[in-house]
């Protein structure tokens, strides 16, 4: 029997914080947790936290870390197991026990940008060929299908049905709606070195392209949610927006645009993401909806990292630290509650006897939180030199 006793803990619970408290593991799940007697699980191994702080492991259901990560610079092509096995590593340290590799399909530009060798097939399956194998980490795939993808419409429908989707997301860039201004695509194509008459026609001749839409788009979202799969929108920035996106069955608005969306999105019964970089640098890079107030205010109830692992454990402590939100809420921010959008919350997100042994020890070195160890099925796939 495998079996651990972690204690001498602050132990972060749904309800609250448990000082000098421990929890007990056995075979990969937590047996116990609260005021433990050594004694009672004297038959297995024991880590004094000396104090530290014991918390669910992160669950991270939007990040682009592995495109970046397989392609850091245009045409840099990392073979795609190197990068799966060191990203692996990065997100053990920033806390992150579970984690939906977000890869975009069907998004031109992107593609394009990154001048990558490897087509998008052999992105996604060479992905959840290493997830199925040995992993430190819970590895998902969270497909974000950029809606003028026409042409990978009937990919992304057989990488749903070939299980190797875990989260859907519909998407779409075109300029004039969601996050992306009018003026302000204009400008960055100007800045690119494009005339104005150019950068005028090209947002014209992007606005103008075709999106998959109506009968085509609920069937693709309709086969997820037969397959169990949660469905989310992205960059919500109306309420009708909202209203459309509810029609279609998604149950999860990822990164309102302003605060009536988010108001809006909450009050109908979505799960709101935010982005956790937004919290931790203090606004969001766009101007757009600030996720610290929208937090405080009840209208965002998880967060994600988005295009920096780090920011969710640190974003965690800064709204506990400079924002009074309590330490238990902040972390379900990051554990609990995306458990729940995305369904898993049976098996993980909480340090509840039963659940999947996924948790981490924290300690603050000069107030900047630090992992020194993070725990997956009850194994130490982390563990650091502590003073």
């Amino acid at each position: 029997m495998n079996s651990w006793l972690i204690k001498n803990a602050q132990v972060v619970t749904p309800d609250g914080t448990l000082y000098d408290s421990s929890v007990w593991i056995e075979d990969g799940r937590i047996r116990q947790v609260g005021h433990i007697p050594e004694h009672a699980a004297h038959s297995g191994q024991v880590l004094d936290a000396g104090g530290a702080i014991v918390m669910p492991g992160i669950i991270d259901m939007h990040t682009d870390a592995m495109d970046a990560e397989i392609v850091p610079r245009p045409g840099a092509d990392i073979p795609i197991p190197v990068a799966f096995r060191e990203l692996e590593r990065k997100m053990c340290t920033c806390g992150i026990t579970t984690v939906y590799h977000s890869l975009h399909l069907g998004y031109d530009n992107a593609e394009s940008q990154s001048k990558s060798k490897y087509s998008r097939a052999d992105v996604f399956r060479e992905v959840a060929r290493m997830a199925a194998g040995p992993t430190l980490i819970h590895n998902k795939i969270h497909l974000r299908f950029e809606l003028n993808g026409i042409k990978a419409y009937e990919q992304c429908l057989d990488l749903i049905r070939e299980g190797y989707v875990d989260l859907l997301s519909v998407m779409d860039h075109t300029p004039g709606q969601g996050q992306i201004r009018k003026e302000w695509y204009k400008k960055i194509l100007m800045e690119q070195g494009k005339s104005e008459e150019q950068s005028h026609r090209e947002v014209e001749e992007r606005i103008a392209q075709p999106k998959v839409e109506g009968d085509k788009l609920q069937a693709m979202v309709d086969l997820a949610r037969k397959r169990d799969i949660p469905v989310a929108s992205h960059d919500d920035d109306s309420v009708a927006k909202v209203d459309s996106m509810l029609a279609l069955g998604v149950g999860i608005s990822e990164f309102p645009i302003n605060m009536e969306t988010a108001e809006y999105a909450n009050r109908m019964g979505l799960h709101v993401a935010g982005g956790a970089s937004n919290v931790l640098r203090g606004g969001s890079l766009s101007g757009n909806l600030d996720m610290t107030v929208a937090i405080k205010d009840g209208l965002v109830d998880m967060l994600c990292s988005d295009y920096y692992p780090a920011s969710i454990l640190h974003s965690v402590f800064k709204l506990h630290d400079t924002e009074g939100v309590s330490l238990h809420e902040a972390v379900k921010l990051a554990t609990l509650h995306p458990a729940e959008a995305v369904g898993i919350d049976h098996e993980t997100g909480s340090l509840e006897a039963g659940k999947r042994a996924d948790l981490l020890v924290v300690r603050l070195e000069d107030n900047i939180p630090m992992v020194t160890h993070a725990m997956v099925n009850g194994k130490f796939v982390l563990q650091t030199a502590t003073k």
